[in-house]
């Protein structure tokens, strides 16, 4: 399906709808009372072409190839033009069936289903997930959020490539094909025109590439000038840096995900498409944005990112109400229990070490419920309460091993009153897992 693209009207098109749509007339040489037909003159086309307010008539904002959130909370799924934002919808495939009611428990199957799909993406701590998520997320909120969004970037360890794979599986997942990409040195003193240039071809997510040994500093200026250019609205721009450029000043505009180890082999290769497709993944991330609008926004009490605000009420919270850590949380901090999924969180870690006792080698998410279903109601108190809030449900059914085996995943290296959860052994039983001891300011 050819893509479509909102471009300017060429003026010898203009001229010719406007001669279609009326007769042209000149006064005739020496009688001016008389007229005579004519061509429409250039000061008229040029007139109308420079115009940039016309009352009465829609507004195109952008195009569009995958649903995306409305400004209210609603997914715009329907082809076509929408009046409420702008867009035009023009899918690239057969559109996936949406629940437009989902509750946190499909927010939350949906967050897990995301992330089962980069198990073998070496993301350095709980919190590159949850980063890496929001990612996901922010180019399918781009235009409800309608204000700044951060820089997403990933970062490379010296001994890791897998910034490539990851930026490019991002786009196609959520729809957009692989990412247009810019040079950072062709942005700078032009960015208009470099934008320009992508949105001519319906780019929704932008690359800037040559600016790995770029400074925290140089990248924060490359960050303003996107704010700036009215031209990038409707652009999520993705970016990768080595991890010897981390620091404080790359927090305030960027969200990061950091990887580490070898790089992608071929094995590995498709990354993200293993055993779902890619409709599978977009319903996932819709899902998430559309249940916590359902469920009212819920005040996930964040710390204020300065310039992003509506993009934390939007993206950064809806993660949060996942379970998931605060995906912008300052690197190597670990935040203290500030709802109540991160109070289960540590009632997990914590209550996972009431185990170690019958289990010294570790437990599988079955045995741990079998080990609850057995003893009395009052042994292993914290333990309970994380199954209560993480894998609800009869403790016997295999539905509830596999919820509460995707927490012991998605919480793995989580530090909590000195505690790590750490994966001890696997088998034909599954994951063993255990609790080791840890420092809060331990390497996640």
């Amino acid at each position: 399906m050819p893509t479509l693209r909102i471009e300017p009207l060429p003026s010898p098109r203009l001229r010719e709808l406007l001669s279609r749509s009326a007769r042209w007339l000149v006064p005739q040489s020496g009688n001016g009372a008389q007229h005579v037909v004519s061509h429409v003159p250039k000061w008229v086309v040029s007139g109308i072409a420079s115009r940039r307010h016309w009352p009465g008539l829609r507004s195109l904002t952008a195009v569009v190839t995958a649903p995306v959130l409305r400004p209210d909370g609603s997914i715009l799924a329907t082809p076509g033009y929408d009046a409420a934002t702008g867009l035009y919808f023009a899918p690239r495939e057969a559109l996936p069936t949406l629940d437009d009611n989902p509750t946190q428990d499909d927010a939350r199957d949906a967050a897990e289903t995301l992330l089962e799909s980069v198990e073998h993406v070496p993301f350095a701590a709980p919190t590159d997930q949850a980063a890496w998520l929001a990612m996901v997320l922010t180019p399918l909120a781009r235009f409800a959020v309608a204000a700044g969004l951060p820089l997403c970037v990933v970062e490379d360890s010296p001994r890791s490539r897998w910034s490539d794979d990851v930026i490019t599986d991002i786009a196609i997942l959520i729809g957009a094909g692989p990412p247009a990409v810019i040079d950072a040195d062709d942005l700078v003193p032009s960015p208009r025109r470099s934008i320009d240039a992508l949105r001519e071809n319906g780019e929704s997510i932008a690359r800037i590439t040559n600016g790995t040994t770029r400074s925290a500093i140089a990248w924060r200026r490359i960050h303003e000038v996107l704010q700036r250019t009215r031209a990038s609205n409707g652009f999520v721009w993705f970016a990768s840096t080595a991890r010897a450029l981390r620091d404080a000043e790359m927090n305030r505009f960027a969200l990061t995900a950091r990887c580490e180890g070898g790089s992608m082999t071929a094995h590995d290769g498709d990354a993200f498409i293993r055993d779902r497709t890619t409709s599978d993944l977009l319903v996932a991330g819709l899902t998430i944005l559309r249940a916590y609008q359902v469920a009212g926004r819920p005040d996930m009490r964040l710390t204020r990112w300065a310039g992003f605000e509506q993009w934390s009420a939007v993206v950064r919270a809806a993660v949060v109400w996942c379970g998931l850590p605060d995906p912008v949380t300052s690197l190597g901090q670990t935040p203290e229990p500030t709802n109540a999924t991160d109070a289960a969180a540590a009632d997990l870690v914590v209550g996972w070490s009431e185990l170690a006792a019958a289990f010294p080698g570790g437990a599988t998410a079955r045995q741990a419920l079998d080990a609850l279903q057995q003893a009395p109601k009052d042994q292993y108190p914290r333990l309970r309460a994380a199954v209560e809030v993480f894998a609800p449900g009869p403790l016997d059914e295999q539905g509830t091993a596999t919820r509460l085996g995707r927490s012991l995943r998605r919480h793995r290296h989580d530090v909590h009153e000195g505690r790590s959860l750490v994966l001890a052994g696997s088998g034909n039983q599954g994951n063993r897992w255990a609790v080791r001891a840890s420092s809060p300011a331990s390497p996640a």
